[in-house]
């Protein structure tokens, strides 16, 4: 579930000033899952920003967003589709508010596409395909301390373990043996190509106007790991209809099609492909069963994690 976060007006207006925007006509808070986010219409143009609060589940250190904004620049000279920061009137992108870090960047009135046609899904494919192919080998200068990789969500595990059992999370031992178990069957050699990947190129983050894709946003989980995992992690996003319980073998094969026209894939990564997939579903019904314990005790958090690991493992067939 997505909330709204502010911070005071005072706040605002003075980051705001920073910049060079014209007159402001309009700020307007919007809901995230962690993050501080606003939309700010101005006379001229509409810009997005984002902070990443000290005492909240997505918050990221100096050096993070300043990977972050280095991987967005380089795509972005690139003329891959990723909305540009926003310098300062001193010339810097990166906002610093005592332990809050963030920036401001351009906002294009576009859509999501929730429910995509096969055709659709197969125009992301490029996309993504077309991210990797500048960022396969790429690594930012300033280094990501967040990862969500196999090692470090085995890492975690116990801790997380814990929690979950001490929770009220319903079918919470069943939920802890499942995926236990499904977790300790994946590995992915080291020898599979990397590069900075995007982690969470859900459709919430692609962003059309018509039927073309406009923009690819939201880096926040960026770091450089394995390729595959990324399009393992795209294809639990775009692959599953009829409210996350259905597998679309058409959504599939669409998606792999369209990504190795920009970027074809090694025969070690067919080989995992279906072990990515996995790993997306364990990873994030993780991700919102912590969700649900730590942050939002909302019911359709936790559905969502049950249902990836009581059911959408099931359904992986490739």
């Amino acid at each position: 579930m997505l909330t709204q976060q502010q911070i005071s007006s005072e706040e605002l207006s003075d980051i705001l000033a920073q910049f060079d925007l014209g007159e402001i006509k309009n700020i307007e808070p919007l809901p995230t899952s962690g993050n501080i986010a606003y939309v700010v219409r101005a006379a001229s143009r509409s810009y997005f920003l984002r902070l990443c609060p000290p005492d909240g589940p997505r918050w990221r250190s100096r050096q993070e967003i300043e990977a972050e904004l280095e991987l967005i620049n380089y795509l972005y000279v690139h003329d891959f589709p990723a909305l540009a920061a926003v310098k300062n009137k001193s010339g810097r992108e990166l906002i610093s508010r005592g332990r809050s870090f963030g920036y401001l960047r351009e906002f294009i009135e576009a859509e999501e596409k929730l429910n995509p046609s096969v055709e659709e899904v197969a125009k992301f494919g490029e996309i993504l395909g077309w991210f990797h192919s500048l960022t396969e080998n790429y690594q930012t200068k300033n280094r990501r301390e967040h990862t969500f990789d196999l090692a470090a969500t085995k890492q975690s595990w116990a801790a997380s373990r814990a929690k979950i059992l001490a929770s009220d999370f319903e079918d919470k031992e069943k939920f802890v043996a499942q995926f236990e178990q499904a977790i300790n069957l994946l590995n992915f050699p080291d020898a599979l190509p990397r590069g900075m990947i995007h982690e969470d190129l859900g459709k919430r983050h692609v962003l059309w106007r018509g039927s073309g894709i406009v923009a690819v946003v939201d880096f926040d989980r960026s770091y450089f790991g394995q390729l595959v995992l990324d399009l393992g992690q795209a294809a639990r996003g775009w692959c599953f209809t009829g409210n996350w319980r259905q597998w679309s073998q058409a959504n599939f094969e669409a998606l792999v099609g369209g990504y190795e026209k920009k970027r074809p894939l090694t025969a070690l990564e067919k080989q995992v492909l279906s072990s990515a997939i996995r790993f997306g579903i364990l990873e994030r019904a993780l991700s919102f069963c912590l969700r649900f314990i730590e942050v939002t005790q909302d019911g359709e958090d936790a559905e969502f994690a049950r249902e990836g690991v009581f059911k959408q493992l099931e359904l992986i067939e490739i």
